[in-house]
Formats: C-alpha cells, structure tokens, sequence
C-alpha cells in the first residue's frame, strides 16, 4: 500500500472512494455526513473510475494543517500517477465552490422548497429552510395517499442531476389510470416510468435526501412562519408559538410557500406588480382504507400503483381511487366549491353516491360517505401567473409563482423543473475566470429564464381547464386544433410537419420546454384558421 499527501487549507472530513459512484458527475465529501461536491472538469471522471482504491481518501491533520491522505494499491497508483492531478483539483474544489459563504434561507419545505435548498447547497451556499406546518412525517393532517402526486420525466430530470435514486419499491411503480364513465366499460390507460407518491411521502423523501447529503449546510426549522420580509434589507422574521421571533438576513431568498405565498406578497407589495389568481372552482374530501376486487386484466396480479377514477355527466364531481401498498384504497370526493356544505348527513351522502356512481363498489358508499361526513373540505388548488418571478434578492418557484390545476399533473412536476432552471441559473452567474458566483445576479437571470415556460404552462392549463368546466373558448379550440393537425400531419408528413405527434403530448419530456409546446399549438391553430379562411374566399368567388 502506498500514502499519497496532498495539503488542504480548509478541508471537508474525508472523501469516499470514487469506485463507488462509477459514471457519476459527482464526487461524495463527508462533512459530518456527505454532502456532494461537484468534480468540476468532465475529463476527470475517468481518472476517478480508474484509480482502483482498495480503501478511502482521508482527511487529517498533521504539522502545519489537514491533509489528504489517499491510500490504495501501488500498482494502481503508479500506473495513473496522472490521476493525482484529479485529487489535488477535488481537493481544491471542496474550497472553491462558486457560493461558499454565501447564505440562502427558503421559504415552503415542500418537494420544491427542498429540492431547491439541494439545489443551492451544492453550489456552495449554506441554506435554512423555514416550513409553517410540522415536518410531513409528523404532520396529523396529513392525508396519505388520498391525493397522488405522479412524478412523470420532467420532474424526475431534476432529481437525477442531484443524483437522487427513485425508490425502487414497486408500490412507487405507477401502472396507469382505468375511468370508470357513468355508462359503458371501463377504459385502461397502461404507463411506464412514472412514479406516485403522497405529496407527504414525497416531501418527506426530499427532506430526508437534504439532510443526509448536505448536514452541515441545509438547516430545516418547521413549525416557523415568515411573519415579516424586509425585501430591500435582504432580512426576514420568522415566528412559532411560544417561541421569540428569528430574524435572519440573506444572500437569497426562495419562495417555494405555495399559493397563499408570503414571499409573493412581499414581492408585489415592493415592485408594485400583482400577480393573477384563479380558483379551480373544486373541491375534495379524503377517504382511506376501502377494499375491493377494482384492477382490470391488464394489472391483475401485478404490484405497483394504480388510478381509478368514477366519472359523471358533471366534470367537477368524480371520485378517485388509489391503490396502496396494502391493497386498499384511499382517494378523494371532489365536487364544485360549496356543494359539500350542502350535504350534512351521512344518508345525504349516501344518495348522491347512488346517483351520480353506478360503477362505484355498492359497499363502498356507507363508508366515503361517512367519512366524507366527518371530513373537511379542501381546495382542489388555484391556477396563478406572475408577470415576473423576482425581486431584489429573491425568487419565487413551484405553486408560489406558477400554479395550475391538476388536469395535466403538472404541479409538482413544474416546480421540481423550476428547481433544475435555479441550477442552471447559478451556474450562469458563476465567473468562469474566478471560479465565484454572484448572488446579486441571480433574480433577474432566474427570472427572464423561466418566465415564458412557466406563462405557456399557464396558457395550456386555463385552455384545457375551460373544457374541463364546461366554458371552452377560443384558446381551447386553438388547443383541440393543434391535436387534430398534429395527429394528421404527424402520420401523414411527419418529416414536413416535424414530428410524429402533437407536441401537447410531450407534457412530461424533460427535453421539451412548455414554451415549445406552446408555440406549436399557436402554429397550428393559425394554420387552421387560415385553411378556413381560404376555403371560405375560394367559396364566395
């Protein structure tokens, strides 16, 4: 065995062997735990596939300061003596990450407030999460998997850059939706690649994964609200019962605190800009533990996750059935926005459930009914476009700055993909000749980044929405227009068309900007409108 030493400054605790991240862009560095840092030249991850160390490369101090020491096989040693120019450059880059001392505090622990806070700290930044409600683990509201998240390849892209494994379990395994309409057979749609969570399970998932990779530099304080932001001061409080105020000054602020977002508040209260809000007009309650014989053919007797969803000539009242892990199932009773209030009996319930569900389990009714009785309604969620996503020294992502209704299933999944724009966006601020990122520069860059993809989700959500509440107007004919053209065109010429289908229908492609899909639905809308047009002149001569 042979020792090599180089000198560090100010050293992480130790280096894992990079054996064990085989093919990927990053190197592990434990600081009382591991944390990722970033290799900063491609052209050195051979060299750390290569080096064959039987053992670890550790820190420790000796003389004058720590060092690095790297222990392994001779031979593989003097065969890459080349591979210590790898170590000496990741050693250096442990104390040079483009926002080392810099400060981040986000607002909102949800999927988005926690990827975000990953997002900085592996940019060097040291992070403080502040969440109003309890950690999701703990949180007794908590609805478990009533209401689905589905993480589709646009969200996933994100977690994969962080190098953050899917879980493999397959009840995490979605195995796609069967409606069940009021009259006919049920229709099966079969998916692969997509994952379900709980929006609890996942956010803990999230919380779990900062934790563990950053210790050192991600904080999280739950149960503390941002009662007060000073935006021009960079500071903001921060309030929990029966405990003093924590005021807190940044170099960032991320606002990931959903619809109602305090962050936002600050920002239009400051800039003078309000942002446009719309209800969805719907709302559910949960129910949990039913059991029933529901999979068709195409999934019986397969494990994974599966979406029943009951149907009626009323687009807002339907009802959804999630598979668990256990074979029950949980799901939610949505119907337009003050017509729970309506029914204050369980026998009230009961009759509705006859009515509109025929398909429904017969034993099923007394039960969602009941707990329907004793449950408390909740928004099926808001649909907000913001003319700009920054102020000074701040942002806003995820439902904070561009919410959408669950139609598509975008929700989690845009903010997951904002997550991956901050990214990006650091990087940019980043001075190639320094090594250093600045901070100052990241609003606005962030902001002009993410603006139009985040407005052409809007677009595309309120076109699909209109149909869905009965009022389509004329952007959900543009919309219906460019399906039609796209699934002729894309068949008939796809090669003069440009694709083999609508470009709507790539929604879950990471590689796919909103702004894309939304420039060819206007394309072919007004080549529509100009084919009729024609025809109508050709007509009247």
């Amino acid at each position: 065995m042979m020792l090599h030493t180089l000198p560090l400054t100010n050293p992480p605790r130790a280096i894992d062997n990079p054996r064990n991240y085989r093919g990927s862009r990053e190197v592990r560095v434990h600081e009382q735990g591991c944390p990722f840092l970033r290799e900063r030249m491609s052209s050195q991850r051979r060299r750390w596939k290569n080096l064959g160390f039987g053992s670890k490369l550790m820190l420790r101090s000796q003389g004058a300061g720590p060092t690095l020491q790297v222990a392994g096989p001779t031979m593989a040693l003097e065969k890459h003596e080349v591979d210590m120019i790898a170590l000496q450059e990741a050693a250096s880059a442990a104390q040079s990450l483009p926002y080392s001392g810099k400060k981040a505090v986000v607002v909102g622990a949800g999927p988005g407030g926690s990827t975000a806070a990953m997002v900085l700290a592996r940019q060097g930044f040291t992070v403080d999460v502040f969440e109003k409600r309890p950690e999701p683990s703990a949180d007794a509201v908590d609805t478990g998997r009533a209401y689905i998240i589905a993480l589709i390849p646009r969200g996933q892209a994100t977690l994969e850059r962080l190098g953050i494994p899917l879980p493999s379990s397959d009840h995490y395994r979605s195995l796609g939706t069967v409606r069940h309409p009021e009259k006919g057979e049920p229709r099966v749609t079969q998916e692969t690649g997509n994952r379900t969570f709980s929006r609890s399970d996942l956010a803990q998932m999230l919380v779990n994964e900062a934790r563990r990779r950053y210790p050192s530099q991600i904080k999280f304080h739950f149960g503390r609200e941002a009662s007060q932001i000073k935006l021009a001061e960079k500071q903001v409080t921060f309030s929990a019962q029966d405990q003093s105020d924590l005021v807190l000054s940044y170099d960032l602020l991320v606002g990931a605190d959903g619809t109602g977002s305090r962050v936002r508040s600050a920002m239009q209260e400051q800039d003078g800009w309000t942002a446009e809000v719309s209800d969805s007009g719907r709302e559910y309650k949960v129910y949990q533990g039913l059991h029933a014989d529901l999979e068709p053919p195409e999934f019986k007797g397969k494990k994974g996750a599966t979406l029943h969803l009951y149907t009626t000539n009323d687009s807002f009242t339907t009802v959804t059935a999630h598979r668990n892990p256990d074979d029950s199932y949980s799901g939610t009773f949505s119907m337009r926005t003050g017509e729970h209030a309506k029914y204050n009996t369980q026998e009230a319930y009961e009759v509705l459930l006859r009515e509109k569900f025929s398909t429904l389990p017969p034993h099923w009714v007394p039960e969602i009914a009941k707990q329907a009785l004793q449950a408390k309604a909740s928004s099926a969620g808001k649909r907000i476009k913001c003319p700009q996503l920054h102020s000074n020294g701040a942002i806003i992502l995820g439902d904070a700055a561009h919410a959408v209704t669950p139609v598509f299933g975008q929700g989690a999944n845009s903010a997951l993909e904002s997550c991956r724009v901050l990214d990006d966006t650091l990087t940019a601020c980043t001075d190639p000749s320094t090594g250093k990122g600045d901070p100052r520069l990241i609003p606005a860059a962030f902001s002009k980044e993410r603006t139009a993809d985040v407005h052409a989700l809007w677009w595309i959500d309120a076109a699909a929405y209109s149909f869905f509440a009965k009022r389509p107007g004329v952007d959900f004919f543009a919309l219906l227009a460019h399906v039609l053209v796209g699934t002729i065109f894309g068949k008939l010429l796809p090669g003069l068309y440009g694709s083999s289908k609508p470009a709507l229908l790539s929604l879950g492609k990471a590689s796919v900007p909103y702004s894309s899909i939304y420039r060819a639905v206007q394309r072919d809308a007004a080549g529509v409108v100009a084919g009729l047009g024609g025809l109508l002149l050709l007509t009247c001569l």
